[in-house]
């Protein structure tokens, strides 16, 4: 059984563009950050800017940095921004760290302040029950702050 054409592309041998970064996307404000996100975007800048790099990114972290504030933790028995969260779920333990929209980054485990997943952490306390995106459901076993 053969594909409909309609779902075919036919290939005029021209490599298409990669996608801008960030390009139209307006930095959301607030901007918290957490303190180490804060000086790695600058040390990231810094080296950009002498190494001569992507204007882009560098356009990016100029963009961050000039709305970034830094956010204190207050009560380091919550979670908030900057807190490691350990979760026990029936698939087993999950680790996440809650950051700014600049410093997250999935592979590392660390999450955006507003991303779905750090709303459903966002102020409990070890031994709250959590609902958590796709319909896995845990408690949390820990919160630790760097």
């Amino acid at each position: 059984m053969g594909v409909s054409k309609a779902f075919t592309r036919e290939d005029d041998g021209a490599v298409p563009e990669p996608p801008a970064r960030r390009r139209g996307v307006p930095v959301p404000e607030p901007n918290p950050v957490t303190p180490d996100g804060l000086a790695a975007a600058k040390a990231e800048l810094a080296e950009l800017a002498r190494r001569g790099g992507d204007a882009d990114r560098a356009r990016e972290l100029t963009e961050h940095l000039a709305t970034a504030h830094v956010i204190e933790v207050t009560d380091r028995e919550v979670v908030g921004l900057g807190a490691t969260v350990t979760v026990d779920t029936d698939h087993g333990e999950r680790r996440y760290r809650i950051v700014g929209a600049i410093e997250a980054d999935a592979k590392r485990g660390w999450i955006s302040w507003q991303s779905v997943l750090a709303t459903a952490l966002w102020g409990l306390r070890v031994g709250d029950a959590v609902d958590l995106p796709r319909g896995e459901h845990g408690e949390i076993a820990a919160i630790a702050y760097a």
